[in-house]
């Protein structure tokens, strides 16, 4: 099955503090566009309320960490958005998604945005597309860690 068949519009996300979530997102674009996605967007996070959350989508997030576990600072907006309290529990069901969280491990909460934003879009309904190679919650940036595991992932 290519992109194409059954995602419609699919839209990659970043987050960035430096430069290199936006830079890996930037790739990922043009290699889901190399593989048959015939839309693809790619959007700072700071963008989100472009996107009309209704739509059946692919979603893809990088996400990089500051500091002690904070998002970046042009994420903040999205993240209080994504984790506001009135949201209806389906509210992204049309969506699947995979997160792609960057962090360093000598850190304490490491790749904790990601971890986050994984948690919450599965709590408002989304599926995801990606899983690690286990399928199983893992501690490296998202389900069976993603971080460590991305070239084994599986579609879910």
């Amino acid at each position: 099955m290519s992109l194409a068949d059954g995602f419609g519009s699919v839209v990659v996300f970043h987050a960035s503090q430096t430069g290199n979530a936006e830079a890996i997102a930037g790739r990922i674009q043009q290699d889901l566009v190399g593989k048959g996605a015939t839309s693809c967007s790619l959007l700072s996070t700071s963008e989100y309320e472009k996107l009309d959350v209704t739509l059946e989508r692919l979603v893809v997030f990088v996400v990089s960490t500051t500091g002690q576990g904070d998002p970046p600072d042009s994420a903040g907006k999205f993240f209080r958005y994504v984790k506001g309290r009135s949201h209806a529990k389906d509210m992204l069901k049309s969506w699947r998604f995979a997160v792609l969280a960057l962090g360093d491990t000598n850190y304490d909460q490491f790749c904790k945005p990601g971890k986050v934003l994984d948690k919450k879009l599965e709590e408002l309904g989304a599926r995801r597309f990606i899983t690690g190679a286990s399928g199983v919650k893992g501690e490296h940036g998202g389900p069976g860690g993603a971080a460590d595991d991305a070239e084994g992932g599986l579609e879910a």
